[in-house]
């Protein structure tokens, strides 16, 4: 233990000048002066640091120039139930133009991948898209076979000088978000052993009596709901909120395993990121196929692709992918579409094994704007392969399968 703690006189220079003593007190140890020194230093940390009035000065000159800019915007969406709102479920748009003309020079902006067109305002630079004030049109190129729900393809609004605001220019009013939606249509080749054209009997008693060109192609306007083959009444095919495809193999099959079926939706293997899918998965072996979350690549189409959840599947590196099973399986279906604009218009093979034969081969045309849904009606098969012709990735989301036993 330390001994008593004892006096002790110590000779230092006084400011009058000349010795003077005083006592010192000599501590216990080293060790306890760090201690005590350590806790000081604890209590003053915790002790709130008093700001000046300069740190945090209130603006009081509101009509000086800001000299600054920001983005104007046009937010696009796709919008699911076609009711020209926003909704929760609604997905922003990538990839879609917007132009803007007024008395400037005019300008162009595609959506991000949140589904904002930007746009540079500033009322004191010269670099920005929007400098003047006056009249612009904000005009949305739509493509083809979509339609705007909101009914505003093109917008006007008032740009006026603000000095002391961020940009010195305000948009009076800023411009709406935009709604897009695909035209609902009902398209394929038919078999040419079929002896006549089917009809198609859909909601609220519709009919569409399908015209064929020389080469078999069909197609039909439709609305959401039900639709069935009125000459094979157990082929029904459900059209939701994008167009549909129906294979030749469809209009032969001989029953409907869609209610029975699983969906694949991507979304249930892990939370972020991107992941190479491992055979197992859904009880089906898979070969280089690759998920996704739909924000992981820039893209458009890995945005625009996405029916169910945050996550889609593509080809990896633009090659050959396959689903596999020992045991036969049914492909009902899936949303297919092309994973950029630099894609738009890839095509799709899929062909369909039962052991060593080919038995279904199917093509479609790929758009990176939105999915495709391709309804296969492909039966007890054990390998089914896709590729794209010209080696670009496609994506795939919830894909419908039936497997394990026949009834």
């Amino acid at each position: 233990m330390a001994g008593p703690i004892e006096p002790a006189c110590a000779e230092v220079q006084s400011r009058r000048g000349g010795a003077r003593s005083f006592p010192r007190w000599r501590g216990p140890s080293t060790a306890a002066a760090l201690v005590f020194g350590a806790a000081a230093l604890t209590s003053l940390a915790g002790l709130p640091v008093q700001a000046n009035e300069d740190d945090y000065p209130a603006r009081k000159d509101w009509s000086s120039y800001w000299e600054g800019s920001l983005n104007i915007s046009v937010f696009v969406f796709r919008d699911l139930n076609r009711d020209g709102l926003y909704n929760l479920g609604d997905q922003p748009m990538s990839g879609i133009l917007v132009d803007v003309t007024g008395p400037g020079r005019p300008s162009w902006s595609a959506s991000n991948g949140a589904g904002f067109a930007n746009f540079t305002m500033s009322g004191t630079r010269t670099d920005g898209d929007i400098m003047f004030e006056g009249t612009y049109d904000f005009a949305v190129r739509v493509p083809p076979q979509w339609q705007v729900t909101t009914r505003n393809a093109v917008q006007t609004t008032q740009f006026r000088l603000r000095p002391g605001s961020p940009a010195d220019l305000i948009a009076d009013p800023a411009p709406a978000l935009v709604g897009l939606a695909p035209n609902l249509t009902i398209f394929g080749t038919l078999p040419e052993n079929l002896d006549a054209a089917p009809v198609l009997s859909g909601p609220h008693r519709a009919i569409r009596r399908l015209e064929v060109d020389p080469a078999h192609h069909f197609v039909a306007p439709v609305e959401e709901g039900e639709w069935h083959s009125q000459t094979t009444p157990s082929r029904a095919v459900q059209v939701t909120t994008t167009p549909v495809q129906i294979a030749q193999a469809w209009w032969t099959s001989l029953t409907d395993k869609g209610a029975a079926g699983t969906k694949i939706t991507f979304d249930d293997l892990q939370s972020e990121g991107v992941l190479k899918i491992p055979s197992g998965y859904a009880g089906l072996g898979w070969d280089n196929f690759v998920m996704t979350h739909r924000k992981f690549y820039d893209p458009e189409g890995y945005r625009n692709g996405v029916m169910s959840g945050e996550f889609l599947a593509y080809n990896g590196s633009g090659h050959p992918a396959a689903i596999t099973s020992f045991e036969p399986f049914d492909f009902v279906g899936g949303y297919f579409g092309a994973s950029a604009l630099d894609a738009e218009g890839e095509t799709l093979l899929i062909s369909a094994w039962r052991g060593d034969e080919q038995v279904y081969h199917e093509q479609m045309t790929l758009s990176a704007l939105g999915p495709t849904y391709l309804a296969a009606g492909f039966e007890d098969i054990t390998r089914l392969e896709f590729r794209t012709a010209h080696y670009w990735q496609f994506t795939a989301d919830d894909l419908t399968v039936v497997t394990g036993s026949r009834p």
